[in-house]
């Protein structure tokens, strides 16, 4: 089986040289491909090679000491995590490079923190310690002060039967203690404890080196090949994971997924969403921009399918049907200025490149006549800009960003809906509880015998479908669950879209009477100044509403950790390094969303009216003498059929 293996870092740690520095060293390539020279096999797209960065993930395959291996080269830069954070869904273990010369920074510590969760099995590349002055020992201690991992610092494969290593191992391996104690000790044994402590996440072994001088790589990956635990039950059934969506110079859409069990052939009919079938019909094998047509793929396979027009990112096709809900979320929206373009001309752009990032989140506000696109951060916007351009041949531009707003229920409270026009008939009760960092969920406390299952899930769907807006601004939902309590149809009367106009007025109709609390992106930042400048940092962190821990002094400089609005910091690195005279440097990663720190003043400038954006009512419709009629929200409850 194919092991896929994921490489990280923080911008600029020389992640996509160790890919190609990797690639090379198996003889996949030819050529050791540079990013400064422009010929890199994993950063091969025009706008990477002209901003010198990755921003797209881009996959090989190499073999080595007769295993075969997918890489999958991320993208560093904040702006786009949610690239890197996709690739998370097909991993079998991650390399995290961390640079020997800038120790580790604020996006290393959100990646490591998502690998973690995800329980992917993580392995370290110290990277640049060629460099004049680095300290691989304070990089060491950074890596278990600031990302907790148990780690050891080892040279190559050789060290794994070495005393000191086992030692190491059994401070965090009981067995192996006993069996070291006992003078019972093998090779054998103690790869397998150290395949289940990494398989666990209890350690991670360190390799120090050099991408760029072709030192240290091949070490891991001989570690990588004698401690990495697969898993070897492999359902015969077919399951994938879509990966990502691109589209191929001619347009059309390619589908990469991995495939988890089974196998899949071209002219298949692949199963997913809502029992929905579509036939495959071409399969490639990628290498960079470059491509094999294949007939078949097999477990640990990444390959490109022509044929499934509605998939998305992060799906599962056949018997794996879940979407994992992304972890990291767009903070900034801006308004597209259509220029001389026209509405669906943009539109069509924009919604070709949503397929691709579900994130971008496209919307159209009707009532000012604004389409808006949600983004990470300004790079973002830039290249987003470019692609534009480069792909669609159409001039764009964009508003000043803003930062995107959620809302959310402070305790539980029920929302009930009713929908019945003449020879339609539908009702949701729905308890509306807070899901911190949960996003949007559903469960069922109602038996089948009350609600037949087909109708429960078309609830389930109904709320899964729609971005519902808040009631204090009109921003998204999220942190939300919903719990189905109660729910009727007719035999003769209820039509599909019965049950989702009750499902939406119920949610509507609950955010009415909640005690709802308006949310705010918050960054994690890390500050290194020089020590004279912490004094002014600090009062200037107080006054962003930022919280910050006690500073950390290393000699001259001084690093401060914390976290604050978005909003307050988007702008903060320039006032950084005016008073610097630019020797202060910030890092920014999205932490997530929490209570806004000044909601009245956010809530008046929005000015959202609720009673006037008709697309979300709270209101029910009843039927008496033939006709429906509405019953606004606050006295709906009363004209309920059910019992609530």
């Amino acid at each position: 089986m194919k092991i896929t293996i994921g490489v990280f870092a923080h911008v600029d740690a020389g992640k996509t040289t160790f890919c190609e520095c990797l690639l090379y060293q198996t003889n996949c390539v030819s050529t050791f491909g540079r990013v400064d020279h422009g010929n890199a096999v994993m950063d091969h797209d025009a706008l990477e090679k002209r901003r010198g960065i990755t921003i797209f993930s881009d996959i090989a395959s190499f073999s080595h000491e007769g295993q075969d291996y997918c890489l999958i080269d991320t993208p560093g830069h904040i702006d786009f995590s949610a690239e890197m954070e996709r690739a998370l869904s097909v991993l079998d273990a991650a390399i995290l490079l961390i640079s020997a010369a800038d120790g580790v920074q604020s996006h290393t510590i959100t990646v490591c923190r998502l690998l973690r969760e995800k329980g992917i099995p993580i392995y370290i590349f110290i990277n640049k310690t060629d460099q004049d002055g680095v300290n691989i020992p304070a990089c060491m201690d950074d890596i278990h002060t600031k990302l907790h991992i148990n780690s050891l610092l080892i040279n190559d494969v050789r060290e794994l039967n070495s005393d000191h290593f086992i030692q190491w191992l059994c401070d965090y391996d009981d067995e192996l203690m006993h069996h070291y104690l006992d003078n019972k000790t093998d090779l054998a044994f103690v790869l397998k404890c150290a395949k289940s402590q990494i398989r666990s996440g209890g350690i991670a072994l360190a390799i120090p080196g050099s991408a760029l001088h072709q030192k240290g790589v091949m070490e891991l990956l001989d570690v990588i090949g004698k401690t990495l635990a697969l898993d070897t039950e492999i359902e015969a059934e077919f399951a994938a994971r879509v990966f990502k969506v691109i589209h191929d110079p001619k347009g059309a859409k390619i589908t990469l997924l991995k495939c988890l069990s089974g196998s899949l052939t071209v002219r298949n009919e692949v199963s997913y969403g809502d029992d929905l079938q579509e036939k495959i019909t071409k399969m490639r094998l990628y290498q960079g921009k470059t491509y094999t047509n294949i007939n078949t793929c097999y477990p640990g396979d990444i390959v490109g399918v022509a044929g499934l027009t509605m998939a998305l990112p992060g799906m599962g096709l056949g018997k794996c049907s879940d979407i994992p809900a992304p972890v990291l979320r767009p903070a900034l929206k801006a308004a597209v200025l259509l220029n001389d373009n026209s509405y669906d001309t943009v539109m069509e752009c924009l919604r070709k490149l949503e397929a691709q990032d579900p994130l971008l989140e496209v919307t159209y506000e009707p009532s000012i006549q604004e389409v808006n696109v949600c983004i990470m951060g300004k790079v973002q916007l830039e290249v987003l800009k470019d692609i534009i351009l480069e792909r669609f041949g159409i001039h764009i531009d964009f508003s000043d960003c803003h930062v995107v707003y959620k809302e959310t229920v402070a305790k539980p409270v029920m929302g009930y809906g009713h929908f019945e026009p003449l020879r339609h008939y539908a009702e949701t009760h729905l308890r509306l509880e807070p899901n911190p960092n949960g996003g949007i969920a559903f469960t069922s406390e109602l038996h089948v015998d009350r609600l037949g299952r087909q109708y429960q899930n078309l609830i389930r769907h109904s709320i899964m479908e729609r971005d519902h807006k808040g009631i204090l601004t009109g921003s998204s939902l999220t942190d939300i669950r919903f719990v189905l309590t109660n729910g009727a149809v007719h035999d003769k009367h209820t039509h599909g879209g019965d049950l989702r106009e009750a499902t939406w007025r119920a949610v509507r109709q609950g955010m009415e009477k909640a005690a709802s609390v308006l949310l705010e992106p918050y960054y994690e930042f890390l500050i290194d100044v020089d020590t004279a400048a912490v004094g002014r940092v600090l009062s200037d962190i107080t006054k962003l509403h930022g919280t910050f821990t006690p500073p950390e002094a290393a000699g001259e400089r001084t690093r401060i950790t914390g976290s604050g609005p978005v909003e307050k910091f988007l702008n903060y690195q320039a006032a950084l390094l005016s008073f610097t005279k630019g020797t202060g440097a910030i890092s920014l990663s999205f932490s997530g969303y929490f209570p806004c720190h000044n909601p009245s003043e956010v809530i008046e400038r929005i000015g959202y009216q609720k009673d006037r954006d008709m697309e979300h009512t709270s209101s029910s419709v009843f039927c008496a003498k033939g006709a429906g009629f509405e019953i606004k929200w606050d006295e709906a409850e009363a004209w309920m059929h059910l019992e609530r």
